[in-house]
């Protein structure tokens, strides 16, 4: 349905495209070089390396976290297998600490 005080205007572009991005234009070109390149493409690399080991290292401490908080009311309601949580407990932290370790250094 069509509103009668709206008007519909157009308005027409003309011109010629432009390519944005920058060309090699002789030696001293606008492109970075290889070894600039290299090294941005390394850096953006270790950036992500760097927060995945955070992410790991973020979710190891929360879940152990949870997991002490469970422990810590397991012993209260059944304190006979007080001895057991704890070693589960350590035993995640433990081995979880050693995965961390040992993808951090890759």
């Amino acid at each position: 349905m069509k509103s009668p005080n709206v008007e519909f205007v157009t308005e027409a572009f003309t011109g010629e495209v432009v390519d944005s991005l920058p060309t090699k234009r002789g030696i001293g070109g606008l492109l970075a070089p290889k070894s600039t390149k290299l090294m941005l493409e390394n850096a953006m690399l270790e950036a992500s390396q760097n927060r995945c080991r955070a992410l790991l290292a973020k979710n190891a401490l929360e879940d152990t976290g949870a997991m002490a908080l469970a422990v810590g009311r397991l012993s209260q309601m059944a304190p006979a297998g007080k001895e057991y949580y704890h070693k589960i407990l350590r035993a995640y932290a433990e081995t979880t600490a050693q995965q961390i370790e040992k993808w951090g250094r890759y």
